[in-house]
């Protein structure tokens, strides 16, 4: 079984639902932190065992003034037991908030750091098929939702649960007969929390998801504002805007009725009356002391505080919950995702063999039964009409696409049997839409090598380039820093920059894809200079108008409509292959002239 094969089967394989492994993942994180989860467990529990125990020594101090003979000492006592629980019971919260929110922020980051090293290891398919905008919604605000869902919103689902427990067990010490009340109150809350749960988690992962939507569109219409003001598009990107904003607010609008629609406070009042009732009964039979009454009525309010913050912790929860689904659906989609961990490792030599490869968006196939064989030092260049797969062919070489059927072997190795980053680490593209970084000019350069580059061989590969003119001419040389994509320079100052970045880099196998379009001839005669030293014994694939360069490839593949036409020689080519002939003979009488003019 070829890997090209398994690699496809892995991407059919099923994958998990979203939001199937929420459980197994946040209790991952959880066992990182045991030390602040018990602090704020132990801090959590004193605090709530000393607040329940405050009206019992309130009560206890009324029934020492209120016994028949009045105990002044037994009064004092419990003044100074009050006053040491509030000022103990502070040092238990302070010890529970400061431990959880340390967690709760130290998980964001985690999982934060988890999120984007899984997208750095995901393939071109994945990117293609998902916004930018909402991806980076995942990683900054469903993040954020993860670390809210913890604090408050657990620190506060926790404190709802011994809230409850707490004041009923103190309950029963003081009459079990007075249990009757608060354990129906706390069957039926139960019962209405569920259902507010059933409710609320569809309307919290509908928010998400249109919050997501909504960053996608701003981040779309943010990266390509030129061409809405080119097209005069800027009122049709309004009105999409509002559509998604508004969607955005009926989902949260949605989310706030089912949050409205909670029934445990009204639930409370009643058992709160019916509790005051139940007790003066018992106190008007003799059963029960006026300061146990007291001490059931103070612990019977002290229900209050979870019952009105189960709405708001367990809303937290959700949200949490639906983005840590958004988070895993990335992390557990596979049909994306590179094994950067394995792999073969080796210094590349540069043999490049396509055999029978296959490969399409969907099922249009862009190159269908693509096979032929490049030496070690060979250069390669592609010829063929827009849209013959020519940029496609180079992308399956370091692994941005992989084959739907079909083997692409480097050194004998299949590109998916590759460690990736060692694969691309040898292998430099130099594209016609050059992605620079909104960094320096000195990073930029860097960014296509793994070491940190000596300034003098920054400048040596930026002269190669004939890029350091430029350069030393900014504000502040090769410290300027470059707007987003590179917009504060011209394409072909973008152009030169990444030439110098491949130079840097050293490749074994060198990749340019139309790479001097938008450079004057007289620059591109220099940079072809640099570029066919630094080719010499290297594999060079490039995708160029020149028919000077053309000439000069060791074999030319010829494409059309993703397939290959011919192969050969340029003189083998015009002797052979029809679409090549065509494609050239509007120069064919000026043959001793072909050193610069282009291919339109």
């Amino acid at each position: 079984m070829t890997t090209a094969t398994t690699a496809k089967q892995r991407r059919a394989a099923p994958q998990p639902r979203p939001g199937e492994r929420v459980g197994p993942f946040l209790r991952s994180h959880l066992a990182r932190s045991k030390g602040w989860i018990a602090a704020h467990v132990t801090g959590s529990l004193v605090w709530h065992l000393l607040a329940a125990a405050v009206p019992v020594v309130i009560g206890t101090a009324f029934d020492a003034l209120l016994d028949g003979t009045p105990d002044r000492d037994r009064f004092d006592t419990m003044v100074l037991v009050l006053l040491a629980l509030v000022a103990v019971r502070g040092v238990a919260g302070f010890v529970a908030t400061y431990s959880l929110e340390a967690y709760a922020c130290g998980l964001e980051r985690d999982v934060r750091a988890t999120l984007f090293s899984a997208l750095l290891q995901k393939g071109q398919q994945f990117f293609n098929r998902r916004p930018v905008g909402d991806l980076s919604a995942r990683v900054t605000g469903d993040a954020q939702a993860v670390n809210l869902m913890l604090s408050p919103g657990l620190d506060l689902t926790f404190d709802m649960l011994l809230g409850l427990v707490v004041p009923i067990v103190f309950i029963g010490l003081i009459d079990a007969r007075l249990l009757l009340v608060p354990l129906v109150f706390l069957v039926l809350f139960a019962l209405a929390l569920a259902e507010y749960g059933r409710r609320l988690d569809p309307a919290a992962g509908a928010t998400r998801a249109r919050f997501g939507e909504l960053s996608a569109q701003v981040s779309q219409t943010i990266a390509g504002v030129e061409t809405v003001e080119a097209t005069g598009r800027r009122a049709a990107e309004q009105r999409r805007f509002m559509e998604r904003a508004t969607a955005y607010r009926d989902a949260a609008v949605r989310q706030a009725k089912a949050q409205a629609l909670y029934l445990p406070t009204l639930l409370l009042v009643a058992a709160l009356a019916a509790g005051l009732l139940h007790g003066a009964h018992l106190v008007s039979t003799g059963s029960l002391t006026v300061g146990q009454l007291v001490a059931f009525l103070g612990l019977m309010s002290a229900l209050r505080a979870p019952t009105q913050l189960a709405s708001f912790s367990i809303g937290l929860v959700f949200l949490g919950i639906a983005g840590a689904r958004r988070i895993l659906e990335v992390i557990t989609d596979r049909a994306g995702s590179e094994d950067t961990d394995t792999g073969h490792r080796a210094e590349i030599e540069g043999t490049v063999v396509f055999d029978r490869v296959r490969f399409g968006h969907g099922d249009k196939p862009v190159l269908d039964d693509v096979s032929f064989t490049v030496e070690p030092g060979m250069t390669v260049a592609l010829v063929g009409p827009t849209g013959s797969g020519k940029s496609t062919l180079l992308q399956l070489l370091n692994r941005t696409y992989v084959p739907d059927s079909g083997e692409v072997r480097v050194d004998g190795v299949a590109t998916t049997d590759w460690h990736a980053q060692t694969l691309r680490s040898q292998i430099s593209v130099i594209e016609q839409d050059v992605v620079l970084f909104s960094r320096s000019i000195a990073d930029n350069l860097a960014f296509g090598t793994d070491r940190e580059p000596t300034r003098a061989e920054l400048e040596e590969a930026a002269r190669a380039a004939h890029a350091h003119e430029f350069i030393t001419g900014t504000e502040h040389g090769y410290d300027t820093l470059v707007g987003e994509r590179g917009a504060t320079l011209s394409g072909g100052q973008r152009q030169r920059i990444a030439i110098a970045r491949a130079l840097l880099a050293d490749p074994r196998i060198l990749v340019l894809d139309d790479s001097t379009s938008a450079v004057d001839s007289a620059t591109e005669q220099k940079i072809q200079q640099a570029v066919r030293r630094a080719a010499a014994g290297r594999t060079t694939f490039m995708v160029t108008p020149r028919l000077s360069r053309i000439r000069s490839a060791d074999l030319v593949l010829v494409l059309d409509r993703g397939r290959i036409v011919g192969q050969g020689t340029h003189e083998e080519l015009l002797e052979s292959c029809e679409l090549y002939h065509r494609i050239f003979a509007p120069h064919l009488r000026e043959t001793a002239g072909w050193s610069g003019e282009e291919v339109h």
